[in-house]
């Protein structure tokens, strides 16, 4: 039974056999669902397995391994204080009746490990949905990317690729799929390839550099996590506790807690002082997690240690139906594209009434839109987002992903 966990654009997932389990990717925002999801299915959990050091989110693997007091699996080459077994090529990991094949797979990094069983495939951010993992992390490289995308092909087609991000919404696909529309993994030129990820620039995730420190060192057993409904309890009884919301203008215009403060992340550590100054206790919240820890880790470091994150961010909030505020917001880029495309179009239809060459109008967006479609640039878009209006709303800069597209 294979159980698949969202946090954001991040994919964990509970491997189960025979009442034992295995975590794969878990995330720092999801402990307590990992537990309740355990505890109702009867499962007892035998090893947790990062397959890699992440650089882009704070894993829970080591608060994991506390509170359960089981091994933490990761590959040799790892650079961690909080692996109990070290894996390599072709080494089995035993869950109930289930044998999981351990593949190596460098590229993304050189400690990235796949995992094989049962028809599936667990790749990390190795092959993803589309596209692969960007090779300019931790001793990553495209020359072993294409080795292990290489490799990964000799698997059956039927497999079911269960990666450990997407920044679409989607949730699985096939290694048929993927030979067959994923322009990475069709690529057969060696050289080529190499060419084509070396020539791309993609702006590190935020803070990279602390999030490999948590992750290598375990320090993730530090973040004090609390639930919403426990956090809304701890408003009303402590006036020197406020929620320190880290998402974007935009997001919080739309939805927030009341009497909370907005600093976007990207801005925590300049407001460092000022936090500290106010003598007040901070309960962190993002969307769903992942920028609630980092910032609750800046504040440590800097000699505040009274915050607290808010397990699941506001989606976690209003799924526990407490209170929000909800605002018009800003309007989405998404939404302002369509308004003024198809605005252009009308206008187009309507004048083309007093001479054909207006038909132009429609036919230029037309055209516009299907080339947004296919190279996932819309240059509308971009356009729009130099408007001080869009600067303003869209002024967290949180870096690049995981992912080479």
């Amino acid at each position: 039974m294979i159980k698949q966990f969202i946090a954001g654009s991040c994919y964990s997932y509970i491997l189960s056999s025979a009442n034992e389990a295995l975590i794969i990717d878990p995330h720092i925002s999801l402990p307590e669902e990992y537990k309740k999801y355990l505890t109702k299915n009867k499962l007892s959990l035998k090893f947790i397995v990062d397959t890699h050091t992440h650089a882009d989110h704070f894993s829970s693997a080591a608060v994991l391994k506390k509170y359960f007091k089981i091994p933490l699996l990761m590959h040799e080459k790892a650079i961690s204080d909080v692996a109990d077994r070290r894996l390599k090529e072709n080494d089995y990991i035993d869950i109930g009746d289930l044998k999981i094949k351990v593949i190596y797979a460098p590229g993304h990094t050189d400690d990235t490990m796949n995992l094989y069983g049962e028809g599936r495939l667990f790749t990390g951010d190795v092959l993803l949905i589309g596209s692969v993992g960007r090779t300019d992390f931790q001793n990553g490289s495209p020359e072993s990317m294409f080795d292990t995308l290489a490799k990964l092909k000799n698997l059956p087609d039927e497999t079911i690729l269960c990666p450990g991000h997407d920044y679409h919404g989607l949730r699985t696909s096939t290694l048929a799929k993927e030979k067959e529309s994923n322009p990475f993994l069709k690529e057969t030129n060696k050289e080529a390839f190499v060419k084509n990820l070396r020539a791309k620039i993609i702006p590190k995730p935020f803070n990279i550099d602390n999030i490999v420190r948590v992750n290598q060192k375990g320090q993730a057993v530090s973040i004090e996590m609390i639930s919403p409904i426990d956090s809304f309890s701890l408003l009303k009884k402590d006036p020197q506790t406020k929620i320190l919301d880290v998402r974007s203008a935009l997001e919080f215009s739309q939805t927030h807690v009341e009497n909370s403060i907005n600093i976007p992340i990207d801005m925590i550590s300049a407001k460092i002082g000022e936090l500290s100054q106010s003598k007040q206790n901070y309960l962190v919240l993002c969307h769903s997690g992942t920028r609630a820890a980092m910032a609750a880790d800046m504040l440590m470091q800097s000699g505040i240690h009274t915050a607290k994150v808010i397990e699941g961010g506001i989606a976690r909030w209003q799924k526990d139906k407490l209170a929000v505020i909800k605002g018009q917001g800003g309007i989405s880029l998404e939404r302002q594209v369509r308004i003024i495309a198809g605005s252009l179009v009308l206008l187009g239809i309507i004048l083309s009434s007093l001479h054909w060459a207006f038909l132009f109008i429609p036919a230029f967006v037309g055209c516009g839109l299907t080339f947004a479609g296919l190279t996932d640039n819309c240059l509308m878009g971009m356009l729009l987002m130099k408007l001080p209006y869009n600067k303003n709303l869209y002024k967290t800069k949180l870096g690049g992903t995981c992912s080479i597209s």
